[in-house]
């Protein structure tokens, strides 16, 4: 019998040995320092342990996406969803600047709050979201313009053009919004010196 080439490129993966390294970089190198810290090595069965609970998306928030992931959390992506919603929403109903400028400055704003709120950083499921409201915004705003099968001929032609560019527009604006936002809780957050 031959030996298995499957176990063969298992033993020596190096994608295992990195997976490992980010595992241990993300949990703060707590499986990297156990033994420098007076502690008991980690046995195998702990980093197999810890390697099936970091790749799993789920389980009580030890995942990297799910639930409670850490770097995507479907919890704080529904609230950045709806807070974007909302902003988008007041945006344009503000007199005189609504439309695009105000639904620009929704998407930004409600960024800037989540930002402002989140104690970690929430990059992506921000950026989704205004990258959603967008486009949204986009196809939306061409089919309210004029008689209705003039907007459908122009989606027709120019949609995916469109979305993206609304999409670009929405997911810039969200990721600065959040980036500032950020950005004044940790100047609040931080002691004067004085």
């Amino acid at each position: 019998m031959q030996p298995s080439k499957e176990r063969e490129s298992s033993e020596n993966d190096p994608m295992d040995d990195l997976d490992d390294l980010l595992d241990d970089d993300l949990a703060g190198g707590e499986g990297a320092s156990g033994a420098d810290s007076g502690g008991a090595a980690p046995t195998d069965t702990d980093a197999g342990s810890a390697r099936s609970a970091g790749s799993t998306a789920g389980s009580g928030g030890t995942g990297r996406i799910g639930v409670s992931g850490r770097w995507f959390s479907a919890k704080a992506f529904g609230l950045a969803l709806v807070t974007v919603a909302v902003g988008v929403f007041v945006g344009s109903l503000i007199p005189l600047i609504g439309g695009t400028v105000g639904t620009a400055g929704g998407v930004f704003l409600a960024a800037f709050l989540l930002g402002l709120a989140f104690s970690t950083r929430r990059y992506v499921e921000t950026g989704i979201a205004g990258g959603a409201a967008g486009a949204v915004s986009a196809v939306t705003s061409v089919l309210g313009v004029g008689f209705l099968p003039i907007g459908i001929d122009y989606l027709s032609q120019w949609g995916l053009p469109l979305v993206a560019v609304g999409g670009g527009v929405g997911l810039a604006l969200a990721l600065l919004g959040h980036y500032f936002g950020r950005d004044l809780r940790a100047g609040l957050s931080q002691d004067i010196e004085g």
